[in-house]
């Protein structure tokens, strides 16, 4: 059973799946020719600057990624109304269980691209003899980053339905008010302490 919903959700999902694995394997050897290509390229500055640019692109595609294999199964089903998966002789708990493996099994691909394009952006670059990379370590981050954010999207679809987008909406502006009302009463930014945790 296991398989073929794998094999369904792989198959709703291969079109983006293709470009997220593609973006996880060249965007790092872009990123790192971008940014040591300057005279001055192994300045701690411009090595902080390149490094940074990629933490922010692989948080932004550990986000897409993971929204996008939770919320287009769903879709595609309640477009069809849930009939494929209300008539499968399985209750409805472990259908779901088996939906979310298998979107987590897929999540596999994109990491192991990242893991293979920091073995690629390492090999094709001159690093200052004092750094060490650690493309093993990015990629398993990567994956746990997805895997949480993964978690969170298909929560929020399967609890929340077709009013999803409403929900995740609601929890933004609701962020937003109350780091609004900490900077206002002095406490700092929540958000701030967040991102540096």
């Amino acid at each position: 059973m296991f398989a073929q919903v794998l094999y369904t959700q792989w198959k709703w999902a291969r079109t983006e799946l293709f470009l997220y694995v593609l973006a996880a394997f060249l965007v790092p050897t872009m990123i790192i020719r971008i940014g040591y290509s300057s005279i001055d390229a192994y300045s701690i500055a411009n090595v902080l600057g390149v490094m940074s640019y990629a933490g922010a692109f692989f948080g932004m595609l550990a986000l897409v990624c993971a929204f996008g294999l939770a919320w287009r199964p769903y879709i595609i089903d309640q477009q069809l109304r849930h009939v494929g998966p209300l008539s499968l002789p399985v209750p409805w708990a472990t259908f779901v269980r088996l939906r979310f493996l298998a979107g987590a099994t897929l999540l596999l691909a994109p990491t192991i691209a990242v893991w293979l394009g920091g073995i690629l952006a390492t090999a094709t670059s001159v690093i200052p003899p004092t750094l060490h990379a650690y493309p093993g370590g990015v990629a398993l981050r990567f994956l746990f980053a997805t895997l949480v954010a993964y978690s969170a999207g298909f929560l929020l679809q399967y609890v929340a339905g077709k009013h999803a987008v409403k929900v995740a909406i609601g929890i933004f502006f609701f962020v937003m008010l109350v780091e609004l009302a900490a900077l206002l009463m002095g406490y700092g930014s929540p958000l701030s302490k967040a991102f540096d945790l």
